[in-house]
């Protein structure tokens, strides 16, 4: 007698598994991405003094909000995925990334919802700055 033999209760059993699976890892995590330059504003490309480029990340899962920025400045502060605050209004989407490392500078990309991009700001004492350069953050579709 064969014991590995399927029963149909066991085969729609295995199918409901899998199907709640996925169902569920689809729910749990949702990730939106933008591409990040840096460009001295009203500029472009090397004469304007373009810096860098990259993909920003923001990915939220389990009720916690990621960010991450692949390529872009070399910047110790900025390595490896890292908590965010987000906050979204009908206009804009706010990513606030929060570094775990000591003497990183507080700052926030502030995205226009409209796809035509965003911009960096930088916190100084209760105010937030908004940065010199450009930094595109368009999404990627």
């Amino acid at each position: 007698m064969n014991s590995n033999r399927r029963t149909p209760l066991t085969h729609r059993t295995g199918r409901f598994a899998l199907a709640l699976g996925l169902a569920l890892a689809a729910s749990a995590a949702s990730a939106q991405s933008w591409n990040y330059e840096s460009t001295k504003k009203g500029g472009r490309g090397k004469a304007a003094g373009e810096t860098a480029h990259g993909v920003v990340t923001l990915e939220e899962r389990d009720g916690k909000a990621f960010f991450r920025l692949v390529g872009g400045p070399d910047n110790l502060c900025l390595r490896g995925e890292m908590p965010a605050k987000v906050t979204r209004t009908a206009e804009t989407t706010t990513i606030e990334p929060q570094s775990s490392l000591p003497d990183c500078e507080a700052f926030r990309l502030v995205i226009r919802n409209d796809g035509s991009g965003g911009e960096r700001e930088t916190r100084r004492g209760d105010a937030w700055i908004p940065g010199k350069n450009e930094h595109g953050l368009t999404p990627i579709r």
